[in-house]
Order: C-alpha cells, then sequence, then structure tokens
C-alpha cells in the first residue's frame, strides 16, 4: 500500500473534514482517509495506483482545492 500526502484549502470544520475523507474514500483505489481542517492535510492509504487527476477531481467535486 501507499500513502500519499496532500494539502487541501477550503476544509472550515470537522464536518468538512468529515465530508471529504467520505468523498475520498469512495474511491476504490482507497483503502483508508484523514483529512484535518487545522493542518488542511489529507493523508490517503491506496490499495493501489491512482491518479493525481482523480483525486484532484473528486476534491473539487466536493468543493474543495488541491493546493
Amino acid at each position: 500500500m501507499k500513502t500519499l500526502n496532500l494539502k487541501v484549502d477550503g476544509m472550515r470544520c470537522g464536518g468538512c473534514s468529515a465530508r471529504l475523507q467520505r468523498v475520498l474514500e469512495a474511491l476504490p483505489q482507497v483503502e483508508s482517509c484523514k483529512a484535518d481542517h487545522v493542518t488542511k492535510e489529507v493523508t490517503l492509504v491506496l490499495k493501489e495506483e491512482l491518479p493525481l487527476e482523480t483525486i484532484t477531481k473528486a476534491v473539487e467535486g466536493a468543493g474543495f482545492t488541491v493546493l
């Protein structure tokens, strides 16, 4: 498994973090996700390769921005 760390802007509260986690964990290649609105960090544990473009589209679709 591979770990990927991203900086994401737009998370304002714990609810935002939880929503982004749900969106990213819905991707079949994602084993788990932890989003922190305070540090603006998202950590993904991937089961298999996942293009950054796919992750970016999912993040933006949820209303956030990958930095």
